[in-house]
């Protein structure tokens, strides 16, 4: 099997993008505001998106293959944390959720970048709620999986035969 490069992270990047649009859809169509966690993971997204279009323009031999392979499935496996213990909050019982906290742009108005990064990540009562589902799956839960195959896809250059287009 054979994997040529650009198509891939071509796909990676459509993917990414369309995770990114459907973010926006659900915030501005349905109204659906995002959560500190859902933030996090719409920032990750970003950061993927700007990563494989680099990685596109970049058209990387083996050993940048390489390079790029791990360092997308890193950024995506923070990813996969970000939602995971998202969906676990929400399947706390509501005594144990988090209790509702300031909000993100406050929190890194007024305290330390890592302090105001490690609030968010603990959750907050906003995160604890679970305000839609499509297909009877939380968002978080397509989000999981979206991440899931943005750091599959990532890996995909370790396998095959290494040739660039």
């Amino acid at each position: 099997m054979s994997i040529t490069i650009r198509p891939l992270y071509f796909l990676l990047l459509a993917f990414s993008l369309f995770l990114l649009g459907g973010s926006f859809v659900l915030q501005f169509l349905f109204h659906l505001e995002p959560c500190p966690l859902c933030i996090i993971d719409r920032v990750l997204v970003f950061i993927l998106t700007i990563f494989f279009v680099i990685a596109l323009w970049h058209n990387p031999k083996h050993r940048g293959q390489q390079v790029y392979s791990f360092i997308g499935f890193f950024i995506a496996s923070l990813g996969i944390l970000s939602s995971a213990r998202h969906l676990w909050i929400i399947h706390l019982p509501p005594e144990l959720a988090p209790d509702c906290g300031p909000g993100i742009d406050y929190l890194f108005g007024t305290l330390p970048p890592h302090e105001a990064l490690l609030l968010v990540l603990r959750g907050s009562g906003e995160c604890a709620v679970n305000k839609s589902a499509f297909l009877g799956f939380p968002i978080p839960g397509w989000t999981l999986i979206s991440f899931i195959l943005l750091a599959l896809g990532s890996l995909l250059p370790w396998w095959g035969k290494k040739r660039t287009a």
